[in-house]
């Protein structure tokens, strides 16, 4: 592992442990109305984190961020379980573009959860639920999902080098878990029944 993701994990350990106790399972993903209301959370937090991060020249830093979008799995994983999204309005406002090392921060808050994702389809599969059917976004990269990590792994090492790229990542990483945080915690209106259900 290099000094850039020893100094991310070392640095943000409190905050993951944070968000794993909020998103749990027995809870989150214990019923459809339960797992419904946790993805309406979690989209408000990708398509603003996601539409932050597009600003960044990621071909820059050798990252195809396009590939790695989410909001549009979960958006599939929406209309399938006829739920629609609240509205604009209540959606996080844009920050303003992050500087690169900061995004990578961001990112590797967003891929880390990626690679949880997998522990939680196994909790979505006792619902039925399966990529085809609702759980795509826990299942986003499938059997690539441990390579796409180390691709981004690469990619993040080769561009953060110096001490200053890696404090600076190390701040985005904390300030995407804190967005994650308060996402979470948030009290969201009951997803409502939508596309034509």
């Amino acid at each position: 592992m290099s000094s850039l993701f020893e100094r991310l994990k070392s640095s943000t350990g409190q905050e993951h442990n944070d968000i794993e106790a909020i998103i749990d399972p027995l809870k989150n993903f214990c019923s459809l109305p339960a797992y419904q209301a946790h993805l309406v959370k979690t989209w408000i937090l990708y398509q603003s984190l996601e539409a932050e991060l597009a600003a960044v020249d990621w071909s820059a830093i050798g990252i195809d961020f396009e590939a790695r979008r989410k909001t549009p799995l979960l958006e599939e994983d929406l209309r399938f379980l006829h739920v629609a999204p609240v509205s604009h309005a209540s959606v996080d406002s844009y920050a303003p573009q992050p500087d690169p090392a900061f995004a990578l921060g961001c990112l590797y808050v967003l891929e880390g959860a990626t690679l949880g994702g997998q522990f939680i389809s196994r909790h979505l599969a006792k619902l039925g639920i399966g990529p085809a059917n609702g759980g795509l976004f826990f299942n986003s990269y499938g059997a690539k999902t441990g390579e796409m990590w180390k691709a981004f792994q690469t990619s993040a090492s080769r561009y953060c080098t110096t001490e200053g790229q890696i404090e600076r990542a190390v701040k985005g990483a904390k300030a995407t878990f804190g967005r994650f945080r308060d996402s979470m915690l948030k009290t969201e209106p009951t997803p409502t029944p939508a596309y034509g259900s």
